[in-house]
């Protein structure tokens, strides 16, 4: 049974013209060897060598990278891009919005415009008309994206140019949806949850749909150290056009999530909320929105410029770092088991 979520805050980074929360810190105590002895009225044999143990193994950290809102193929996404790529992530997650009409091309060629430009490097079993990347370069797909709104309303027909173009997970994955409009894969110590957040998706987008009681299953079935739910609309966020979305406010940490993210609002937000971290990343590339009122836990805004999250994994850890376009850190916070 998956271990109940359990989010806990080390230090916050944050650039000066946030509107920045504390900062917070996680105390932890270190281990003590405690050597004990005995002592006799016999003979003494000589002490034997200490003996070394032999360290256990442990798998480096993987890092991947989150992107939202980006594919209108311009300056701005091709800056994210870049920082993406200095990177070097082993897999790319997207909030969605990966097409807008502005991108050009026509079917399977219009998401070449959008997304294989740009992250060619991490996609693999895609079927395309496009020659900017005509099947990826991937061994296996390392590139998982949600579906938004512009996939929808500009990548006609729709969901059959994104459908076609895509093939997800990927050769080698599982996934437990029967479809590809909402779906999962384990990546190392991560369960990913993709979710389809559109009102299009005949499964529902309730609580109460087809859709949520599959993730409710999936995430109690769940044996992975980390399970991290993906979507495009945000359950919580405080950006002045499109703000929060009731129908995505589910129990995710009730059923065993750690971590949402999500995008839509192209702003870079996260907001603590029910014991777990929910994340607004929409600056991948599209016009900035401005703020309103700060939801309830809503502890970091920002949107001065374009940037990605960069995150570290360990089957202990995972740290979300929110970088801009230039490199510089916009927020840092760790998630950790308790």
């Amino acid at each position: 049974m998956k271990r109940q979520p359990r989010a806990m805050v080390v230090p916050v980074l944050i650039l000066a013209s946030l509107l920045a929360a504390p900062a917070c810190t996680v105390e932890g105590t270190a281990a003590q060897a405690v050597t004990t002895s005995a002592s006799s009225s016999a003979t003494v044999s000589p002490p034997s060598p200490p003996v070394t143990a032999t360290p256990t193994p442990t798998d480096p950290p993987t890092i991947f990278a989150v992107i939202g809102d980006y594919g209108r193929d311009n300056g701005d996404q091709a800056a994210v891009a870049r920082l993406v790529g200095s990177w070097d992530p082993a897999y790319v997650v997207s909030v969605g919005d990966g097409y807008y009409a502005t991108a050009g091309g026509t079917r399977s060629g219009r998401y070449d415009e959008s997304t294989g430009a740009y992250y060619c490097r991490w996609l693999a079993d895609i079927t395309t008309s496009g020659q900017r990347c005509p099947s990826g370069q991937a061994e296996r797909n390392a590139f998982f994206p949600a579906m938004g709104n512009h996939d929808y309303t500009d990548a006609r027909p729709s969901p059959e140019t994104y459908l076609d173009y895509f093939d997800l997970p990927g050769d080698g994955f599982t996934n437990t949806s029967g479809n590809e409009r909402y779906y999962d894969f384990v990546e190392g110590p991560v369960h990913f949850f993709v979710l389809n957040s559109n009102p299009q998706e005949p499964d529902g987008i309730d609580e109460t749909s087809s859709q949520a009681e599959w993730l409710q299953q999936q995430l109690a079935a769940s044996e992975s150290a980390w399970n991290i739910v993906v979507d495009h609309h945000p359950p919580y966020s405080s950006d002045a056009d499109h703000g929060s979305n009731p129908d995505l406010q589910w129990p995710f940490a009730d059923w065993g999530a750690d971590v949402v993210i999500s995008g839509h609002a192209h702003t870079y937000e996260r907001v603590m909320r029910d014991g777990i971290t929910y994340f607004v990343n929409g600056l991948g590339g599209s016009p900035r929105y401005k703020f309103t009122t700060p939801v309830s836990g809503s502890v970091v805004r920002y949107n001065d410029t374009w940037g990605a999250q960069r995150v570290t994994v360990t089957p202990s850890t995972l740290t979300f770092d929110f970088l801009t376009i230039e490199g510089a850190l916009v927020d840092s916070h760790t998630v950790t088991h308790r």
